[in-house]
């Protein structure tokens, strides 16, 4: 994303989270004020009446409810009217941070090196603190348990409602917070697991995992051959598992439901869920269908992936977001179909159609002619942003955020060859094809001439047709 693309939001603005003016109606589609953005915005996640910003700098700003400090802002006061201005978090220093992430009132950062620093509600121990209590007021590094080691290196980050998910570098993961559903994936159904633990089962031995999404009370793994595992909470069938029971194990979604193809991307909302597959970009939903957000063509509970039905059915989709109760699929033309209780309509959407199809006036103006290369919404927002510009090539792992990561699965493309090299040089320093070590970053120029710092932080087993998995500094 970058900072001279439209930023437009719709749905609730309750707390000011869509940056519009006092009094704006929250159904109106509209472009954020441009006077309240930070330079050169870069990524935008949202959370339950909250809207978290990443700036080109590193500079991580929020906007909307504080009723447990997740603004970062000192303080938990809800009534502050300054909190509907978008202001930077406090605590970070020096860090600088590559990505942010946001679940009911708390809210994650991972720096440039790799450690996360999260923020806000803390019942749970969802902030890692090593402590179940109150509210994280500021942004706080989190160096308890399986984070504490100076050789583990974070590269991605999912709150859920009260428990907090993290990839490292070499494939594995890190969870805390709460478990009583088995969310965790560690095996117990602890109510308050505030250490961060890593997950260290049967089913995850020898598999790397490169995605992840956290939802209501569950979460999913995608590993980087494709495969998708479940965990927590499933009374809606969210798990995927072709029944609704819970499990508090990583438990592999059987790949047939998806035609046999890989899994690219996931997004968990509050009861449901949504994967994309590889190279054709499919779309597939399961979990509760009460108001069609499963994009099924019905309001019944789906306990295993599905095809989305209508016109999004024969689109080929490259990004996904689920929020609390409503979906939306980015397609490769740049279109953005929501279904479900959709924000900006607030009618219930069983069959996916454009924003525009279902919109009016005023509503439906905002994103003529408009194309899109991005959209967000949290699993629990009822808010959705969405960035104009050109959408991405393929299905990828930026989980409908701007989470500065890149999959490249094509090994026709320039870039895959380029960048394969210096896969091939950083596995000969090493003497082996596998692991999960990071290469020294390298500049390359993108089509524009611009450079480009990646890093490597994932290698593939077959390093000519695995996926590489590389992060933007």
């Amino acid at each position: 994303m970058l900072g001279n693309e439209e930023i437009y939001f719709v749905g609730m603005n309750d707390c000011g989270e869509c940056l519009f003016r006092a009094g704006t109606d929250p159904r109106r589609l509209a472009a954020a004020s441009s006077e309240m953005l930070p330079t050169k915005p870069i990524g935008i996640v949202t959370g339950i009446s909250l809207t978290l910003m990443l700036a080109k700098d590193g500079e991580v700003s929020a906007v909307g409810k504080n009723h447990h400090g997740q603004l970062g802002r000192g303080h938990s006061n809800d009534n502050d009217p300054d909190n509907r201005v978008l202001r930077p978090v406090a605590g970070f220093g020096l860090e600088r941070i590559t990505l942010v992430a946001a679940g009911y009132s708390h809210c994650a950062a991972v720096t440039k090196g790799g450690k996360v620093l999260l923020w806000g509600w803390n019942a749970f121990g969802q902030c890692g603190t090593g402590t179940a209590d109150g509210s994280v007021l500021a942004a706080t590094r989190c160096d308890s348990g399986a984070l504490a080691d100076a050789d583990v290196r974070v590269v991605f980050v999912a709150c859920g409602l009260g428990h907090t998910v993290a990839l490292t570098s070499d494939g594995g993961v890190i969870a805390f917070g709460h478990s009583r559903f088995g969310q965790l994936g560690t095996g117990n159904n602890e109510f308050r697991q505030p250490v961060p633990e890593r997950l260290a089962c049967a089913a995850l031995v020898g598999v790397r995992i490169v995605g992840c999404a956290a939802g209501a009370n569950f979460t999913h793994l995608v590993s980087d051959d494709g495969r998708i595992f479940a965990m927590g909470v499933n009374d809606n069938g969210q798990l995927g598992t072709g029944d609704t029971t819970a499990v508090n194990t990583p438990t592999e979604i059987d790949a047939a439901h998806f035609g046999g193809a890989p899994v690219a991307a996931v997004a968990c909302g509050a009861f449901h869920t949504m994967a994309i597959t590889r190279g054709e970009g499919k779309l597939y939903c399961w979990g509760e269908g009460a108001d069609g957000a499963t994009g099924l063509g019905h309001m019944d509970d789906a306990t295993t992936p599905q095809p989305v039905v209508g016109a999004l059915a024969d689109v080929r989709v490259v990004r996904i977001a689920a929020g609390y109760i409503h979906s939306c699929a980015l397609a490769e033309d740049g279109r953005v179909f929501a279904f479900g209780s959709c924000p900006g309509t607030f009618t219930r959407v069983r069959i996916p159609r454009t924003l525009i199809e279902g919109a009016a006036g005023e509503h439906a103006l905002a994103l003529a002619g408009t194309t899109v290369c991005a959209v967000s919404s949290g699993a629990h927002a009822y808010h959705v942003a969405f960035i104009e510009g050109p959408p991405p090539a393929e299905p990828d792992f930026e989980f409908g955020v701007p989470a500065r990561t890149l999959l490249l699965l094509r090994r026709s493309a320039w870039l895959r060859r380029r960048l394969l090299l210096l896969c091939l040089l950083r596995t000969a320093q090493r003497g082996s094809a596998g692991g999960g070590e990071a290469a020294p970053p390298k500049r390359l120029r993108s089509s524009s001439g611009d450079p480009l710092v990646l890093q490597l932080i994932s290698l593939p087993g077959d390093l000519w047709q695995g996926p590489l998995i590389f992060q933007f500094l």
